[in-house]
């Protein structure tokens, strides 16, 4: 889950109340947001707060105090913003790329320091959890001050144009950031076909390159007081609801006041933000229902008022009103969920639930406990990684070749978006990470892995797994399969031994498990590019076996 650091003095501020911490770590988890740490920091005391996922308003001190309002029931009901109109255009060409942009202005904010790191902490946390580190989703804030309306939005060639990006000093095209300037080296995958989003202003001067900078021109200072936000990306819903997101935090300061830009693309006029509520229906039964509880009409209404949304009761159903900031509102569950936060999960007593059966551990979940302990009465610590890799730990690093993996189609870092189908690696990414350590360390993982298999509907299997490493200045190949025998035989499976070559082990050093004919595993010493790999400085020794 993202983190955010949150300054006490600037939530005191929006709450307009002083907060003792232990308040702070009583009451922000009601709202469902974990309260990770208070620590001072430069003379300021820091408040880390862990926010779900699917509350991206809630990334800023602005959205955190918004709520926090609600559910101690100083502020309650759904929050409405004033949009005052303005004659500020934004014109978009045909743009391939990134076809979606949204648009607005916030002026009147007074821009101190806690602003602009609010703001800054803002957009990057708003980048990874709405945009998927900006593939889906980009966001510009600017100054607007500095440049001149209509606004443009169009694609370029690389060396069309030239402008300062934001934190150089030199001017450059848009082909000379991607290789020179650090956002452009990391996000240079995102441009495609050498064209080059750009938005421009009536005079030529450069605000944003999307997804991947800003223009020096438009920084926004301590000195600023009128904010443009542009959004583009490749989703029409996630562009306009980070415009919300970002409009209606910043309009939470003081004096800030929302302005429309109005968007012209193929002769159709769009105004934004659109900052109408979602309207869903449920009943005081199904509420009730759900959570347990003997709630009336009117305390449920009060409990979604407490959540900053809006109820009415009209012919015994509850009319919900949800403000357009927010993105994890979709069905009546999530309505009795709103509820269940007010009301306070610490409310709820358990009950055991009616069953036929009595369920028991599976036969195979039976056989990976009885193989952790022969693993830990062997001296090897058990570690859990995740499902999720990239190919630079599962294959690069690893000196193999393999294409023939399973990719997440949208994963939410480019570090987690290939299914592993080995345990091994990540084993060897653990001893990196934990290098510091003393020797020796042995550690084994239990897990499952995917393969892809052509004969079954889903074109894919889960193969359950172990593996294990040994890292050592003194381990070798007798070591490991010692280990390895030892455990074949307290399994009582019958098993034959070959020379293997894998190209993740030396060769002449490692050996294949034969079972009934079929190859389920293998052991050796690992080569020494791999280590090196791994930035490890002594010899590992592993091995990996299906346990099915």
């Amino acid at each position: 889950m993202p983190t955010i650091n949150v300054k006490k003095a600037d939530l005191e501020r929006l709450v307009n109340m002083p907060l003792e911490d232990e308040f702070i770590e009583e009451k922000f988890p009601m709202m469902g947001v974990e309260v990770e740490g208070i620590f001072e920091e430069d003379g300021e005391k820091i408040i880390q707060f862990s926010i779900n996922p699917n509350r991206p308003d809630y990334l800023s001190a602005e959205g955190l105090a918004r709520g926090f309002r609600g559910i101690i029931g100083i502020e309650t009901g759904l929050k409405k913003y004033d949009i005052e109109s303005s004659d500020v255009k934004l014109y978009v060409e045909n743009v391939e790329t990134r076809p979606y942009i949204a648009m607005a202005l916030v002026k009147g904010v007074i821009v101190d320091d806690y602003v602009l790191e609010s703001i800054i902490n803002l957009q990057e946390k708003l980048h990874w959890v709405m945009g998927r580190d900006r593939k889906k989703v980009a966001i510009g804030i600017h100054d607007v001050d500095k440049v001149k309306p209509p606004f443009y939005y169009k694609e370029v060639s690389g060396d069309e144009i030239k402008f300062v990006p934001l934190n150089a000093e030199e001017e450059m095209t848009p082909k000379e950031i991607l290789e020179k300037h650090e956002k452009g080296i990391k996000y240079a995958h995102l441009i495609k076909d050498d064209k080059f989003p750009i938005i421009l202003d009536s005079e030529g001067n450069v605000l944003s390159m999307p997804p991947i900078i800003n223009g020096e021109l438009t920084r926004v200072t301590t000195e600023t007081r009128n904010l443009l936000i542009d959004v583009t990306g490749t989703d029409k819903y996630a562009v306009e609801k980070t415009l919300n997101i970002i409009v209606t935090a910043l309009a939470e300061r003081k004096y800030g006041k929302i302005h429309a830009v109005e968007v012209i693309k193929d002769n159709q006029s769009t105004i934004y933000p659109d900052l109408k509520e979602d309207v869903l229906e449920t009943t005081p039964d199904y509420i009730n229902k759900v959570l347990g509880t003997n709630l009336t009409p009117g305390a449920i209404i009060n409990y979604l008022r407490r959540c900053r949304l809006d109820a009415q009761f009209v012919d015994n159903k509850i009319k919900v009103f949800i403000p357009a900031y927010r993105v994890d509102v979709f069905g009546e569950i999530d309505i009795a969920e709103e509820v269940a936060i007010a009301y306070g999960y610490n409310k709820f007593s358990g009950e055991y639930p009616i069953i036929g059966t009595i369920g028991e551990l599976n036969q195979l979940e039976k056989k990976c406990d009885f193989i952790r302990e022969i693993m830990v009465g062997f001296g090897f610590y058990e570690v859990i990684n995740l499902m999720l890799s990239n190919d630079e730990v599962l294959f690069k690093k690893m000196r193999i070749e393999d294409n023939n993996y399973i990719e997440v189609l949208k994963p939410a870092s480019i570090e987690h978006r290939i299914v592993r189908k080995s345990i091994l690696p990540l084993l060897m990414e653990t001893l990196r990470i934990n290098k510091h350590k003393e020797l020796p360390q042995k550690i084994f993982e239990i897990g499952d892995c995917v393969v892809i298999d052509e004969n079954v509907e889903t074109k894919s299997r889960v193969v359950k797994k172990i593996a294990g490493v040994i890292v050592d200045n003194e381990t070798n190949f007798n070591e490991i399969k010692s280990y390895v025998e030892g455990l074949l035989r307290e399994l009582k499976i019958e098993y034959e031994l070959d020379n293997f070559e894998h190209p993740s082990f030396i060769k002449g050093r490692c050996a294949k498990i034969i079972k009934d004919g079929k190859i389920i595993g293998y052991f050796g010493e690992i080569h020494p590019e791999v280590i090196t790999n791994f930035e490890l400085e002594f010899p590992v020794v592993g091995f990996e076996l299906e346990i099915e």
